[in-house]
């Protein structure tokens, strides 16, 4: 099946490859025009880690798991070598529709779906974008809104800043109009690859079942090439068809988030900062999640509660032809749960054992033509505890990993 599909790849790509390219101006003709990047990357980590496809995204340092004789099983360094992320883009013209220009992207990565479909092709992006003087439709898959494409740090690890800083991709219909300096971005998302968690696990079908999509409302503000935004979040998902008791439920969890942010863009450096809060943001590989509230002993019904997290991080990079540095720092803080919890009902989502997480990483790039080398150094520290009946976590003890990252890449 392997085989197969990698034959099938080549195939496309060779169709592709034998199709004119033609520039974005010239809408009068169709083309398909190619790039990417190949990356390899040596990691070290001093502690075994939580994150995905074999941690080469990092999000936090393991809590102490002790044996019986009380030594830290998780107090043992690793060491591996990917290619995963490795990828290929393809952007498509044609002519215009609507009196708009029509483009359209399609973008893999070797991620796979999920941790056990390590190297396999998987979809990152791909839309239909209709490009008006003042206004743009995008429809397809694409960043959820809280990645801000111009503000997705700069860091060498795949995990661009999370859990501190949003990471996640949702298919969506989102429409921009610009008035002037001013810039107004509405969504609605659905769930695919990155989706909440719940009784069936982690799933779409809770988004879905729920009907209404995500709704997001974004303004932008550019000035001298400098931005500030500010962002509200509206999500509803439907855990549960039928309770235990087998009867049938509609109860929901609703949840708000909202986002700030800005980008100081100077002759030598690019400044990044933004601050986000918000309930239930384990689908943006975030801290967050929601708990079963109480449950009634009659029929079985459910009510819910929110996980409320904040966070704040920074990304400063230097600009230069050969020589370039950066330094990502953040911090997210559980808030602990919107109600107090009445029951041992169970909680579904990540990090609610977890006071706060915080990560400090300076970084080193080396370009030549194509060809990029790369070097970050990566502190993470997290708090574990036992979360009270309001989610608050206590009696904490911290726990951390150094990462040594070396990567090289190909552009193209």
């Amino acid at each position: 099946m392997k085989h197969n599909k990698l034959t099938l790849l080549i195939l496309i790509a060779g169709l592709f490859i034998s199709l004119p390219s033609f520039s974005q101006k010239d809408t009068a003709k169709f083309g398909i025009r190619f790039n990417g990047f190949v990356n390899s990357q040596i990691m070290y980590d001093t502690r075994q880690t939580v994150g995905g496809r074999e941690t080469m995204l990092l999000l936090y340092p393991e809590n102490k798991k002790a044996d019986k004789n009380g030594n830290d099983i998780n107090a043992t360094p690793s060491f591996n070598q990917l290619a995963m992320i490795t990828r290929l883009t393809a952007n498509v013209f044609g002519p215009d529709v609507f009196n708009a220009k029509a483009t359209a992207l399609f973008e893999g990565d070797f991620t796979g779906q999920t941790n056990n479909d390590n190297n396999g092709f998987r979809l990152r992006h791909a839309y239909v974008k209709l490009k008006w003087q003042n206004s743009e439709l995008l429809m397809g898959q694409y960043w959820h809104p809280f990645d801000v494409p111009e503000m997705i740090p700069y860091t060498i690890a795949l995990s661009a800043g999370a859990p501190f800083h949003a990471f996640s991709r949702h298919i969506q219909v989102r429409y921009s109009h610009n008035f002037g300096r001013l810039k107004i971005i509405g969504v609605m998302a659905s769930q695919r690859d990155y989706s909440n968690d719940g009784p069936l696990g982690v799933s779409s079908v809770y988004l879905r079942n729920a009907v209404i999509p995500d709704l997001h409302l974004q303004l932008q503000y550019t000035v001298n090439h400098h931005l500030f935004g500010i962002g509200g979040d509206f999500k509803m998902i439907q855990p549960r068809l039928l309770t235990d008791s087998n009867i049938k439920t509609d109860a929901r969890v609703k949840s708000f988030a909202a986002i700030g942010f800005a980008k100081l863009v100077y002759s030598k450096v690019d400044i990044k900062l933004q601050a986000s809060c918000g309930e239930n943001l384990s689908e943006h590989t975030m801290l967050g999640g929601y708990f079963e509230k109480a449950i009634d002993p009659k029929d079985g019904s459910i009510t819910y509660g929110n996980l409320q997290t904040a966070n704040l991080w920074t990304d400063i990079a230097t600009k230069g032809s050969a020589w370039t540095f950066g330094l990502f720092a953040g911090y997210t803080k559980n808030l602990g749960y919107s109600s107090k919890i009445m029951t041992n009902g169970k909680f579904y989502g990540r990090g609610n054992t977890i006071d706060y997480i915080y990560r400090i990483a300076p970084r080193i790039f080396y370009t030549t033509g194509p060809l990029q080398f790369g070097s970050e150094f990566e502190y993470t520290a997290a708090a574990y505890g036992t979360p009270d009946t309001k989610g608050i976590v206590n009696n904490t003890a911290e726990y951390a990993n150094f990462r040594v990252l070396l990567s090289a890449t190909y552009n193209f």
